[in-house]
């Protein structure tokens, strides 16, 4: 009899062990997606329709949904999101949004509050992608003129997502996926401007629920929906990047451009599809519409 009672005790104290220690112990939920909302700018009207879509169509599936959100004329707040409502788990101090240390913060705060196996990350806002050093425009963000470069933004996520969502224009591109490549295994953006809508949560919040997510569906289903509406309206484009390609791509381009050089000074910018509107495009566009 003592011998048992010698195993049971020892047996409780190692289960208390590895609870305190947290290594064996494994969250009862197996997903947390944190929403980090940007809009202390002029999309701040668009955040507040993203955030009404996303309590509308969410189910208690054993899921996190957690909205940081920053908008004009009120403090930055932290929500947990329930099937047609939110509930306010903190109110932050007035912050920049686009600072990453903010950013940082948060997303650590979060992820301690709300412990899963695994985590996904949207990030809404304003987006202007990958230019050239010195010219300002390789940033995530937007808080009254204040930007975050896309490497301090991936040095400042603190885990490695299954996925990341770029719900801002331009985050498509393969300088941002590559310098995002071992902070996510999928990222889903698009490489041309967005509409200040964003994606339609309503739709893409179940898929995102799913046990195991089809990325392919979000994309499908953002195209979709855009590809419905009229006018200025229908356009989309969206990619879905599975990052443990891009280190294989990277050294096939650098192969490439070794074997093929090719003289910048006399080559015909104009012959590439552009997908910016940084420069003369301008001028076509219909400020009714804005993008991100």
């Amino acid at each position: 009899m003592k011998k048992y009672l010698l195993l049971f005790i020892l047996f409780g104290l190692f289960f208390i062990s590895c609870n305190q220690e947290g290594d064996l112990i494994q969250p009862e939920i197996s997903r947390t997606i944190i929403a980090y909302i940007a809009a202390d700018n002029d999309l701040s009207g668009d955040a507040t329709v993203s955030l009404q879509q996303m309590e509308q169509n969410f189910s208690e599936t054993g899921v996190n949904l957690i909205v940081f959100i920053d908008q004009t004329s009120t403090n930055p707040r932290l929500l947990e999101i329930h099937p047609d409502t939110a509930t306010l788990v903190k109110s932050y101090p007035v912050s920049n949004s686009a600072d990453p240390n903010v950013l940082k913060e948060v997303l650590l705060e979060a992820i301690k509050m709300y412990p899963a196996q695994e985590y996904g990350l949207i990030l809404w806002s304003h987006g202007s992608s990958w230019m050239p050093n010195g010219i300002g425009l390789r940033s995530f963000g937007n808080d009254n003129g204040s930007r975050m470069n896309i490497p301090d933004l991936a040095e400042n996520l603190p885990v490695k997502f299954n996925f990341i969502l770029f719900d801002a224009c331009l985050m498509g591109s393969v300088e941002v996926a590559y310098e995002l490549k071992d902070k996510t295994d999928y990222l889903i953006a698009s490489s041309t401007e967005t509409i200040a809508e964003g994606f339609p949560y309503d739709q893409i919040i179940p898929e995102l629920l799913q046990s195991k997510i089809d990325y392919n569906a979000i994309a499908q289903r953002y195209f979709n929906y855009y590809n419905a509406q009229s006018w200025a309206y229908q356009s989309a484009t969206v990619s879905v990047v599975e990052t443990q390609y891009l280190s294989g791509l990277a050294t096939a381009m650098k192969q490439l451009c070794e074997n093929n050089p090719v003289d910048l000074q006399t080559f015909d910018r104009t012959s590439v599809q552009r997908l910016d509107v940084y420069e003369e495009q301008y001028t076509l566009c219909d400020r009714r519409f804005p993008g991100k």
